[in-house]
């Protein structure tokens, strides 16, 4: 099962939009697929026309009060391969109600877990509020992938800065974070100022940005406002083409190995780089750390099931991951840090 958050702390980029057409994309190609509305807004519930007494308020509240979920109806079936668990205003309270909570950092997991265990979903897509508070956070918590869509400015540059320090406390938590993704929303390269701009993001965001681009298109605005998805709503339109081109990049990226992502917080003046089991402990330029902003370092790699051993080196400094807890003795006397890839 994979869990993909879509999150950006800025509104209007585009998150609702990328969620419920991404759902939909993946139903298409035979994937059992829920969409959780975790936004109070309820933006992608009224963009799915959905008028249900369902919502993920009622089961995230029961899931704190350690009540049991309701025998049925847990999810609102729109067709075959795809279900949403739609939103309501209430879900604002909600959050603060998570603050005083044991698992307010784990709710969304554990009712995760167990509507799970009924359904058995391939694909859950979460589309989170235009903020970075406890909601968002436990959504990064249970998700495997974090789906940022970007727009043609530097407020969405900021923004992955601060992503980044999310993801960093979120692997300081848990020992793992899920692993940043991006992708240029409602796009259009005609300016020179766009292109310039998207290689310039391409430059510092590397294989974390998707080839697959979302471009300009009103029919994906229309398709919400009437209640569908772009696939019911214009099947042959560049909305529909993109969305399944993301949902085929996504499917391929995310099959057989999992994209795993290194980060660290530090004021480092040489470069970085990750050693381990992956590279045979040595050092290699292709395992060198990109530095994002002031002090955040960071790189992705596809990585297939198991343990592995790692360690970061800085001119002759190796030390290990500062934000995984997961460490053992070395042969030299040593730590070492370790990773699982499930």
């Amino acid at each position: 099962m994979k869990i993909i958050s879509v999150v950006n702390q800025k509104g209007g980029c585009g998150k609702t939009i990328t969620s419920i057409n991404l759902a939909a994309a993946l139903s298409r190609k035979k994937s059992n697929v829920l969409l959780i509305d975790l936004d109070p807004q309820g933006h992608a519930t009224s963009a799915l026309g959905n008028k249900s007494g369902i919502s993920i308020t009622a089961l995230l509240e029961k899931t704190i009060n350690d009540q049991p979920l309701p025998e049925k109806d847990i999810t609102v079936k729109l067709n075959e391969n795809l279900h949403i668990i739609p939103s309501s205003i209430g879900l604002a309270a909600t959050e603060h109600l998570l603050n005083n909570n044991k698992n307010k950092l784990q709710a969304l997991s554990i009712l995760i877990n167990k509507i799970n265990k009924i359904h058995n979903f391939d694909n859950i897509i979460i589309d989170c509020p235009p903020n970075l508070g406890l909601l968002t956070i436990n959504a990064l918590v249970v998700s495997t992938y974090a789906l940022s869509p970007l727009q043609l400015c530097n407020f969405s540059l900021n923004g992955v800065e601060m992503l980044k320090n999310i993801l960093i406390m979120v692997r300081e938590f848990k020992g793992s974070a899920p692993t940043p993704l991006y992708i240029f929303n409602q796009i259009d390269l005609r300016s020179r100022f766009s292109r310039e701009f998207a290689m310039r993001t391409g430059r510092i965001l590397g294989s974390s940005l998707l080839k697959t681009s979302i471009r300009k298109n009103i029919h994906l605005r229309e398709a919400a406002s009437y209640g569908k998805d772009i696939f019911t709503h214009k099947p042959a339109s560049n909305g529909a083409q993109d969305f399944q081109a993301l949902a085929d990049e996504i499917s391929k990226l995310t099959m057989g190995k999992t994209w795993t992502q290194f980060s660290i917080k530090a004021k480092h003046n040489d470069e970085v780089y990750l050693v381990g089991d992956f590279n045979n402990w040595q050092k290699n330029e292709q395992y060198k750390l990109m530095k994002l902003g002031e002090d955040i370092w960071t790189i992705t790699l596809p990585l297939s099931k198991g343990v592995y051993r790692y360690k970061f080196l800085s001119g002759n400094e190796w030390f290990t991951d500062p934000h995984n807890k997961v460490i053992e003795n070395d042969s030299y006397g040593g730590k070492n840090s370790l990773l699982t890839v499930q």
